[in-house]
Parts: structure tokens; sequence; C-alpha cells
């Protein structure tokens, strides 16, 4: 008896770990989402100015290193724009703004969710209805959300890259964007592609917990119909 309760925990143990383990991946793509939210390298542009000659853009702020000659001396000073109402904005920037930050408010509510359904699982709670709605749920918002967020990043990569956009600075800025030269590639992609990864690993395992509960759920009424009909 000691063995088999032995045996009982392990298993029960090693479900947990399994569901924290997704839970855990889903933290890590909200993660990588806010981080690529905050960038200001969705573009790097390299630019024929001895004054600005590098100028990152984001979704809400462009980074720059001025030049300056003070008294002789070189001085590099970093400057922040915020890109408001002055600034013509393509539509891949403006659409991207909102997917980001859609995508990012439903990894949130995953993570609510996420988080009780592992509670409810650790009180071994009586409530597989609760968690098969929860899991489904989490389940597609993680899908809907790794759309938004490769839709968003390939457009304004594909735009950039094209040379399609009609991005352009204000009178303001410092340099033009005829003094461009070339487009750098940057790490928004390949860490759009890591939270993207990362968010469908998560859904595949809310899933899985998914179709286990529903097993759990069909085989003792399936085993109780047949024992009333050997009745």
């Amino acid at each position: 008896i000691d063995f088999f309760s032995f045996l009982t925990s392990r298993l029960e143990m090693k479900h947990f770990l399994r569901k924290l383990l997704g839970l855990l991946f889903s933290y890590m793509s909200w993660t990588c989402g806010i981080i690529l939210a905050m960038s200001r390298s969705w573009r790097v542009w390299e630019v024929d100015s001895e004054i600005v000659p590098m100028v990152s853009i984001g979704l809400w702020e462009v980074f720059y290193i001025q030049n300056l000659n003070i008294s002789g001396v070189l001085v590099k000073m970093g400057q922040v724009c915020v890109m408001d109402g002055s600034w013509a904005l393509p539509d891949e920037i403006t659409y991207a703004q909102e997917l980001i930050v859609l995508a990012n408010l439903m990894k949130s509510v995953v993570l609510s969710f996420g988080t009780m359904t592992l509670w409810v699982s650790w009180i071994k709670a009586p409530y597989p209805e609760f968690l098969r709605m929860y899991y489904k749920i989490c389940t597609h918002l993680l899908l809907l959300s790794s759309c938004c967020t490769l839709s968003a990043v390939i457009w304004n990569f594909s735009a950039d890259f094209s040379g399609e956009t009609t991005f352009d600075f204000p009178e303001s800025f410092p340099v033009k964007k005829e003094a461009l030269i070339r487009e750098r590639g940057s790490y928004v992609l390949p860490l759009a592609i890591t939270t993207t990864f990362l968010s469908v690993i998560s859904a595949f395992s809310f899933l899985f917990e998914r179709y286990l509960l529903t097993q759990i759920h069909v085989e003792p009424t399936i085993l109780g119909r047949s024992s009333k009909q050997r009745v």
C-alpha cells in the first residue's frame, strides 16, 4: 500500500510539474512580448549624416545618438523622441501598435486563468468543467496572440526591407529620410519568433491538459454505464 501511495504521489507531482511548465512558458512569452513592445529596434536605419549616423525606430519612440561639437570636443548624446501626431506613421506601425498591445493583453488574461487553474489543480478541487473551460480559453488566446505578434513584426520587416514604407521624420528631426543609406537587421524578428514559439508550446500544453481532463471524465461515465447494464 505504501509503494502504491508513493507511485501515486509521484505521478501527481509529475502531472503538476507539467502544468507548471506550461504556465512558465506563458510567463516567458508574456515577458518577451513586453520586451518586444518596448523595443526601439523595430527598424534600425544607417543614415548618411555626421550628426546622426544611425536611428533606431520603435513603435512609440525613436532613439538616436547625436554627435555634438562643444568647444572643440566631440560629445555623443543619446536622444529619445516620442512619435506623436507630428510624425507620419505608416499603417504597418499603426496596426503593429494595436496588435502588440492586444497580444500582450490576451497573454495577461492567460496568465490569470492559467495561475487559477494551477491553484485549483494544487488543492485538488473537483471542478473539471471549470478547468476544461479555462484551458480552452487559454489555448485560443495564446494562438490568437501568436498570430497578432507575427503579423505585426513580419509586416513591418517586409515593408522596411522592401522600401515600401511611407514612414518619414518630422521637420524638427535632425536628419531626413532621404539620407537613409541602408536598413540593418535587429533582434526584433528573432524575438518575435521566440515569443510565438513559447506561446504555441504553452497553448498545446493547455490543450493536452484539457484532453486529459476529458478522458478522465469520460472513462468513469463509461464504466458506470457498463456496470449498470451488467446488473
